[in-house]
């Protein structure tokens, strides 16, 4: 899904660039006002990860397919984070070879601002849907594979209508790379499901779908609230 610089006409990666720079900046400083140091090797973990999966990729000329992993990320740690860890691998990949400097801001947009933002949107609906007849764990199971498929087809159909501003090239392009994303997508799905399961059971308040259900229980469970008078257990609902 990376596209490289000088594939495109100039114009578009500066539009791209215009768009996602900021937009990186926001999510950094909506990252670091709720930052929380013991994220920091899962985050790192996460990042590693996400790298090797992208670098399996299957040609598709100009651009390519691979494994995205930005809903899982969004479900994680939050889209604003995604969209870090996300643009510190494009940026790493770019360095190598893989996408390109002038390029940044296009697979930024695509991977880490359209990717986080819909995965994590999708993500949060079918989960709300699902908890309504599933346990919280098993609904972000199942609901965050299925959006990671969607996504994934939703973010190679964007990046085909944009290469159309490549002269020559047809809607049919569009049709190509959006099918063999969907076949990736499966992949996608699966590997979505099983780094979070290991999560889900090993450390579920690193979910951020789980975190605040789990806070949430602790404090109806706890032995302090039932000795509270009235007045002080709604300011503790209040602050739920």
């Amino acid at each position: 899904m990376h596209v490289p610089d000088g594939v495109l006409p100039l114009w578009v990666y500066i539009l791209f660039l215009v768009v996602s720079i900021p937009t990186l900046g926001f999510a950094i400083r909506k990252v670091n006002r709720r930052f929380d140091e013991r994220l920091t090797p899962y985050m790192g973990v996460l990042a590693a990860v996400i790298f090797a999966a992208q670098l399996v990729n299957f040609p598709v000329p100009p651009a390519s397919g691979h494994l995205v992993g930005t809903t899982l990320l969004a479900v994680m740690l939050g889209p604003w984070a995604a969209m870090v860890i996300i643009a510190l691998v494009l940026f790493v990949q770019a360095l190598y070879g893989d996408g390109g400097i002038l390029a940044f801001g296009l697979n930024f947009f695509n991977m880490g601002i359209l990717g986080a933002i819909l995965g994590w949107s999708i993500s949060l609906v079918l989960f709300k849907g699902l908890r309504r007849f599933r346990d919280d764990k098993s609904a972000v199971l199942m609901s965050t594979p299925v959006a990671a498929f969607i996504v994934t087809i939703m973010m190679a159909f964007v990046l085909g209508l944009e290469l159309l501003a490549i002269p020559g090239l047809g809607f049919e392009f569009v049709i190509v790379i959006t099918a063999i994303h969907a076949i990736i997508a499966v992949g996608e799905g699966i590997l979505t499901f099983v780094i979070l399961l290991y999560f889900v059971r090993a450390k579920p308040k690193l979910v951020s779908f789980l975190s605040e259900s789990i806070a949430s229980k602790t404090i109806r469970e706890s032995p302090l609230k039932k000795e509270m008078p009235l007045e002080e257990m709604s300011v503790v609902e209040e602050a739920k």
